[in-house]
């Protein structure tokens, strides 16, 4: 099946020869969360503004739907339409002077009518439950609320792809839960996924598949808890296994969870498994 979004060979160097892009294969697939996982100064937001197009490589292709994306003003319109991009630093997108008026600039640049436009405001700003704040000026936001803020921006253009880069830098632990909950909802209507982190542990709970990234290429790409077990492939790419792979491999190693179970994939999760195997290795 042809995948949504598909890149091959991409590369791309900075001026002075700096090389962020090194060949690099990716396949993205339609209604999915992917994780894109590698230590700082990888390349990671490099790779999302090339899926947007604010970059052009080198070399390579970017296709979605099977079709090469193009570079003209037409081209590079309809596909930033398609596919939206939320930036780590939420104050690099955030300009008007209202939450509403920022989440609009987008709907009203695609021709809407003002009564569509706001409309789609209303509907960004509920999916967001950030309706409080239309009114409020973007430079009076928190960090949380200034991340939220963007995304609707970014959901009001009705996007196939959502791409964030560190979606849950920054915030506390609250604030984290809260977006997370807010992303798996738009998961649930339709939008696929795309989010760079270097936090394993978040990319295990929330993912369905994930990307090892290092040195400007995708080193490996596959189903997230699978992925993220493999010691190795994490070695290469700079990162350590999440804890409850880890804990995990301990309870499959001692014969207290079946080699082919399903590895619970939050804290709540494996509770309840210990919860369930611990009077029986209690009374052994």
């Amino acid at each position: 099946m042809t995948p949504l979004m598909e890149v091959s060979g991409l590369t791309y160097s900075y001026p002075g020869g700096v090389a962020a892009l090194d060949g690099l294969d990716l396949r993205i697939e339609r209604g999915r969360k992917l994780a894109v996982l590698g230590p700082n100064g990888a390349g990671k937001t490099t790779l999302l503004l090339h899926l947007n197009g604010s970059l052009r490589p080198a070399s390579g292709q970017i296709r979605l739907d099977g079709e090469m994306m193009k570079y003209d003003r037409q081209a590079l319109n309809d596909w930033r339409r398609r596919v939206g991009l939320v930036l780590q630093d939420a104050d690099d997108q955030l300009f008007a002077a209202s939450v509403a008026e920022d989440v609009s600039f987008g709907p009203l640049n695609l021709g809407l009518s003002e009564d569509e436009a706001r409309q789609r405001v209303k509907e960004a700003l509920a999916a967001l439950n950030i309706s409080h704040l239309a009114g409020r000026s973007t430079h009076m936001l928190s960090f949380g609320q200034k991340k939220r803020a963007a995304i609707a921006g970014a959901i009001a253009m009705r996007p196939e792809i959502l791409m964030l880069d560190e979606p849950t830098a920054g915030l506390d632990q609250h604030g984290s839960a809260l977006l997370t909950e807010e992303l798996q909802r738009l998961c649930d209507a339709g939008t696929t996924l795309i989010f760079t982190t270097h936090e394993v542990d978040f990319a295990w709970s929330f993912a369905d598949e994930a990307a090892l990234f290092c040195n400007g290429r995708v080193i490996a790409q596959g189903q997230a808890t699978e992925l993220l077990a493999d010691t190795r492939a994490l070695a290469e790419a700079r990162l350590a296994p999440p804890v409850l792979a880890r804990l995990t491999g301990v309870l499959k190693t001692r014969g207290l969870l079946a080699q082919n179970a399903a590895p619970p994939r939050t804290v709540d999760d494996m509770l309840a498994l210990i919860v369930e195997w611990s009077p029986a290795y209690v009374r052994s």
